[in-house]
């Protein structure tokens, strides 16, 4: 992936980062193998600018091609074609987008996790904070871009991810994660932080998906993810399009 054209590596600039996420599949283990967070990480404002011009334009003709779409309605991934899908996946990521999904394997967690709606919370807030992560870390990677020329972090989900009570503790976790560093108490260990600089406070969004169109490419983004994940092996071509084109991490 070649990096943004408003950035030169080792120049100095100084840019802001945008986060979008939404989720895919059931978090039920006793019904559902799969569940999927994916979304895309927009390397400064211009870049996030051209990605909501490129998307609400795939939009567009989308809807306008086909008569099974309300033009008047929210373009929702699960609603599209395969056609349809596979377009709007494969044009998201460009130079400064870059698409990530975290897959979560239901069968491997503690059947505890699904007691209570806090534990399923705090597994999903876990879930989304390392799919942010490593969707941060591998853009700025491959666009050869300093950690310490990003002055601000803005990560924005669908407003239906979580609960209006959980919302102040994922936006801790996820301030934590990528400013703060983490302890795991356990194991003495200390996760440090990526970025080691001094950033403001993490901000999380929480965005209605009819209205802003990079979360709409974030759905796009994670169901696609699923659908790779859960039809592996009827329809392997899907998982190879999701591994050339997005960092996939895999939990438990």
């Amino acid at each position: 992936m070649a990096a943004p054209s408003c950035y030169i590596a080792g120049s100095g600039v100084i840019m802001r980062l945008y986060v979008y996420a939404d989720e895919s599949g059931a978090f039920d283990k006793f019904h559902n193998d799969v569940f999927v967070y994916g979304g895309v990480v927009l390397l400064g404002t211009a870049a996030k600018d051209n990605a909501v011009r490129r998307f609400l334009a795939i939009e567009r003709e989308i809807i306008s091609a086909s008569v099974d779409h309300d033009p008047k309605a929210e373009l929702k991934a699960s609603q599209m074609t395969l056609k349809e899908r596979k377009r709007s996946f494969t044009s998201i990521e460009r130079p400064g987008c870059h698409q990530y999904a975290a897959i979560v394997d239901q069968q491997a967690l503690y059947d505890a996790i699904f007691d209570s709606k806090r534990r399923k919370q705090q597994f999903l807030d876990y879930a989304l904070k390392r799919a942010v992560k490593s969707g941060i870390v591998e853009a700025l990677r491959l666009a050869g871009v300093a950690k310490e020329e990003v002055d601000s972090v803005t990560v924005v989900v669908d407003e239906h991810s979580t609960s209006t009570d959980g919302r102040y503790n994922l936006q801790e976790t996820i301030d934590e994660e990528l400013r703060r560093g983490m302890f795991n108490f356990n194991y003495r260990k200390f996760f440090p932080p990526v970025f080691a600089h001094e950033i403001p406070k993490v901000k999380v969004a929480y965005v209605d998906s009819s209205k802003v169109p990079l979360i709409r490419a974030a759905d796009v983004t994670a169901n696609w993810a699923y659908m790779a994940e859960r039809d592996r092996a009827s329809y392997p071509h899907a998982y190879e399009m999701l591994k050339s084109r997005a960092t996939i991490i895999r939990l438990p």
